[in-house]
């Protein structure tokens, strides 16, 4: 890729503190051209010609012309003054700034807490506030200049360290010791001082470019100016040469990062050369087409599903991508990812929210809970962008519920605290000054009913992923709704094989839980589990009829599950022609108000919590319906219930994983699951 490396600023005209603001060699008043962050992150290369990037805000503390950070600058810098919190008016924000006061009350600490002494090290976030181990190779802490830059430039009435020159200078610092860190190619390193970090990078064009842009829009010393341009030159051009295999290779399985990447770029390209447009433009296509999986609809992570990263890292970036852009690409890839999730996300019929399907592959997102009153994350605000999607409504909070957090919040009746230390991550500070947009409960609910596993109607949906070999079955029956997974072992967390059994009515009753012992799998002497090793179907075409069955084969032949789906229930079949004994294991849900029994003849002996008994299977009791897993033929077996310290949800609303290990002794077993009405 050709290098244009910035030598002096790229934009005509400059807008330097302390001097008049020029465009076309004109004289500008800045007064006259009031743009907003949220302009200034939208505008493309074409809206910006010839506008001056200046505020009517900017005050007589800003006017003095900086000097520069490093070497001239009398060290320490000042400390900040901290926020006084009996200074709190809570009537000057407005909601949707109400969710980031934990950064404004902690900005001093954040700040203060930088290298403000040594000259080498200067602008180092490592003194207790910063999210990752203080290395000063490490630039991940250097994220939080985004912080600081946000409440230098932000505008508003609660804020009292807009265009703070102390802050300036503390934003000062922390840029040239991002810039310090920085690989020559352009890249930026976490592990070590070479190391060629692909998440640093991408991130560090997301934050430390935002801020250069924020910093635009109020006006910046001239030669920190074009150091922090030329070092974000570099990192695109590093990030968009697809010679570089470890982002357009490697980077393809961790869609994250390079959503992320792009998403940074596209909020400063327009103050960069021709050529990084047009590298930016082939480099999209190309993520359209590598980053996730055109069979099954998810955004890679590791080559796999990842509910955490995607909903709240890969869609949180597509949305303000989107929205910046206008390119409908970025819009699709979010909206088929959020097509898959209405198969893996399972509503609880109590309102307790969502249990999720355990097959992630990097992060656990084992439940999203419907209704959260200490999140300070601002997903799912910004997913509102794709509020045409029935899954963004159905995973959202209701208008109502939010309206009550903010007015209890307005009233004093919530208290604000400081972030912890390893707490100050910048992501939710992005896109406060948008407001969101929640729907009704009566439009939640009916986003819900959406979701294909709900009412009557029977089908099945297979789904394939070609490339990491991945395939997914969904089988809605009236009676229940049930899903599994085959494929080969690319991720030691991803568990394959049975994942859940759920009935709209009563919930989840059976739910594999991701990088724990905690799945539905067999278990052959020598402590191997089929969840963990290449799953291959043996038998069977997935199809509508009732009913139908299919096999897998899994664990180097070992084991050998056939599933027969009929209308009114699940029987699952084990052989194990290698083995005369294997321990076949089933994560189940357990809720609070539920009643456990193990089935001993016709007799239900209660079990509370753990439990051991030779029985032909065990029931659980819940609203709705009852659930049952039962041995064909009413063979007794010894079985064996133990809770895991994998929950579900909170409160009352928890449920605990509890393991049902039925010990067989014996190459074979057929049992089944199902409700009882």
């Amino acid at each position: 890729m050709q290098r244009d490396i910035i030598n002096a600023p790229l934009m005509s005209p400059d807008t330097i503190e302390g001097e008049p603001v020029y465009a076309n060699d004109k004289a500008v008043d800045p007064t006259r051209i009031p743009l907003s962050r949220r302009t200034l992150l939208r505008l493309s290369t074409a809206g910006l010609a010839g506008l001056v990037l200046a505020t009517s805000a900017r005050g007589p503390q800003a006017a003095a012309t900086v000097t520069g950070i490093g070497d001239d600058l009398s060290l320490p810098i000042p400390d900040m003054a901290s926020f006084d919190l009996s200074t709190l008016d809570r009537s000057l924000f407005t909601t949707h700034e109400q969710g980031i006061v934990q950064y404004l009350v902690s900005l001093a600490d954040i700040a203060n807490n930088m290298e403000d002494t040594d000259s080498e090290t200067l602008g180092w976030f490592h003194r207790g506030y910063q999210v990752y181990p203080p290395e000063p190779w490490d630039a991940r802490n250097q994220e939080s200049v985004y912080t600081l830059a946000w409440f230098y430039t932000y505008d508003a009435p609660w804020n009292p360290y807009h265009l703070d020159p102390v802050l300036r200078d503390h934003v000062y610092a922390a840029m040239r010791y991002y810039l310090k860190i920085q690989g020559a190619e352009g890249w930026w390193p976490s592990d070590s001082w070479t190391d060629k970090n692909r998440a640093a990078t991408g991130f560090a064009l997301v934050y430390l470019g935002e801020a250069a842009v924020m910093m635009e829009g109020v006006g910046w010393d001239a030669g920190v100016r074009a150091e922090v341009l030329a070092s974000l030159q570099r990192g695109a051009e590093y990030m968009l040469d697809p010679s570089v295999a470890d982002v357009w290779d490697v980077g393809m399985r961790f869609s994250n990062q390079i959503i992320g990447s792009m998403t940074g770029i596209a909020s400063y390209k327009h103050l960069m050369p021709a050529h990084i447009e047009t590298a930016y433009q082939e480099r999209l296509d190309f993520l359209v087409a590598n980053c996730q999986s055109p069979g099954a609809g998810y955004l890679y992570e590791d080559g796999a599903f990842d509910a955490h990263y995607s909903l709240y890292t890969s869609l949180r970036d597509l949305a303000i991508a989107f929205e910046r852009t206008g390119d409908d690409r970025y819009r699709q890839m979010a909206l088929t990812h959020l097509d898959w999730c209405r198969y893996n996300f399972l509503w609880e019929p109590d309102g307790a929210g969502w249990t999720v399907n355990g097959i992630s592959t990097r992060q656990s997102l084992r439940s999203l809970a419907a209704l959260r009153t200490t999140d300070g994350s601002n997903y799912p605000d910004h997913l509102n962008i794709f509020k045409d999607s029935p899954v963004v409504r159905a995973l959202n909070w209701h208008a109502e519920h939010a309206a009550a957090l903010q007015a209890a919040w307005a009233a004093g009746t919530v208290p604000v605290t400081k972030l912890t230390a390893a707490g100050t991550a910048p992501q939710n500070l992005r896109l406060t000054d948008v407001a969101p947009v929640f729907p009704t409960l009566a439009e939640r609910e009916a986003a819900i009913a959406t979701f294909p596993y709900m009412g009557s109607g029977a089908f099945v949906e297979a789904r394939s992923d070609a490339k990491y070999i991945a395939h997914y079955v969904f089988v809605k029956r009236a009676g229940y709704y049930f899903g599994s997974h085959h494929g080969t072992a690319r991720s030691a967390r991803i568990r394959r094989g049975p994942s859940f059994f759920y009935r709209a009515e009563t919930g989840a009753f059976i739910a594999t839980q991701m990088a724990t012992d905690s799945a539905w799998t067999t278990i052959v002497p020598g402590g191997i589990m089929d969840a963990k090793a290449t799953v291959v179907q043996s038998s069977g075409v997935y199809h509508d009829t009732d009913p139908f069955s299919y096999s897998y084969t899994g664990a180097s032949g070992r084991i050998v599950k056939t599933f027969q789906c009929g209308a009114a229930d699940v029987q699952v079949s084990v052989s194990t022609p290698q083995d005369a004994s294997f321990v076949e294991r089933v994560p189940l849900v357990i809720a609070a108000g539920d009643e456990v029994s193990f089935l001993v003849g016709n007799t239900e002996v209660p079990v509370n919590g753990a439990g051991q008994a030779s029985a032909r299977g065990v029931r659980i009791r819940r609203a709705g319906g009852t659930f049952e897993l039962t041995t064909v033929g009413d063979v007794a077996l010894d079985l064996t219930l133990t809770p895991t310290t994998v929950v579900l949800f909170s409160g009352a609303e928890q449920r605990r994983i509890t393991n049902l290990d039925m010990s067989v002794a014996a190459s074979a077993l057929s049992y089944k699951v199902h409700v009882l009405v």
